[in-house]
């Protein structure tokens, strides 16, 4: 028995195309964007065209591309005209750039603690400032800025969302950053809990006591501060790449935790190392070829410890301590 002969519908080739444009168009503003919670208005349209699709698009090729073209169509005439027709709201993604400052008074010691999200993040010291805190924070949603405490205060920085609709996209795409600047006049504590954007934490003369930073999946750069008083940093790696540049003048003991990630340390020129390795991890470790074994296995296990010949002897020391090691490569150079 001979089979019908059925063409393969041409609708949903149109379509994809058809929205791949529309999107590109919104992306060079040539049609305003809007909140996809507005377009979500159009769901039914989905039922109806793949209703029609089954029924006409695969008898005949053309009846399933004018019902692909048609749909683009009413997608656009709603982008065009629905804004001024009330049907659509301008979409900034909800986006928007709010200040927060307290100023310094009489705190004699600060602690920051910033859960991070997915926008990009400079972190740097406050120069001839009166702040104890000054951010600018470009967002969507909500940020949670708390204060508490009078001579010793802790900063909370935080980022929800404001519950506004079932899903959202920023189609301008709107580059959203945090710029945060912490005081250099007063002994600081750092937390930092990293999301998945990038971040760029200059620490340079912030009086830093200690930092605890667990970073996700976005790219990390830290520049550790010079110190005379010893302070210690642990900073814990994802699926994001750290790198951390550390400062010739400092007493600091820096332990870490990497994952898939490779981590980076980059020494500062004839400084007093010592580094300890604990864990043997998957990925490949990688220590300066002039560095003393001084304990423990060889650089071929994985594990030990080695240091430089002024390091028992020296003024200011580095410590570094590779605790639990991932499948990342972690590089100390």
């Amino acid at each position: 028995m001979q089979k019908p002969n059925r063409h393969r519908s041409l609708f949903w080739p149109i379509l994809l195309i058809g929205v791949g444009i529309v999107w590109l168009l919104v992306n060079f503003n040539v049609i305003a964007a809007i909140d996809l919670n507005s377009l979500l208005r159009l769901w039914p349209l989905i039922l109806i065209v793949i209703g029609l699709d089954l029924l006409f698009g695969r008898h005949k090729p053309w009846t399933g591309a004018l019902i692909g073209i048609l749909t683009v169509g009413v997608v656009v005439v709603f982008l065009v005209f629905g804004p001024a027709l009330g049907w659509t709201t301008a979409n900034t993604g909800n986006a928007k750039v709010e200040t927060f400052t307290t100023p310094l008074d009489k705190t004699t010691h600060a602690n920051f603690v910033f859960y991070l999200s997915s926008q990009h993040v400079d972190l740097h010291a406050l120069t001839n400032s009166t702040d104890l805190i000054h951010a600018e924070i470009g967002h969507t949603g909500i940020i949670d800025y708390t204060v508490s405490g009078t001579d010793t205060k802790t900063v909370q920085l935080s980022q929800r969302s404001d519950g506004s609709g079932w899903i959202s996209f920023d189609f301008s795409m709107l580059n959203l950053k945090w710029d945060l600047g912490i005081t250099s006049e007063i002994p600081v504590n750092l937390t930092m809990d990293g999301g998945s954007g990038s971040v760029n934490a200059d620490l340079t003369g912030v009086k830093l006591q200690s930092l605890q930073a667990s970073m996700g999946s976005g790219s990390s750069e830290f520049t550790l501060p010079a110190s005379n008083s010893p302070f210690q940093a642990h900073i814990k790696s994802g699926s994001g790449s750290v790198n951390i540049t550390l400062p010739s003048r400092t007493n600091l003991t820096l332990e870490t935790d990497s994952g898939s990630g490779s981590l980076n340390i980059n020494l500062p020129a004839n400084a007093a190392v010592r580094i300890e390795v604990s864990d043997t991890g998957s990925g490949s470790l990688n220590i300066p070829s002039d560095l003393i074994h001084a304990g423990g296995s060889f650089a071929a296990q994985g594990t030990g410890t080695w240091q430089t010949s002024n390091y028992d002897t020296a003024a200011y020391k580095i410590l570094i301590k590779v605790a639990n090691r991932g499948s990342g490569s972690v590089n100390i150079h």
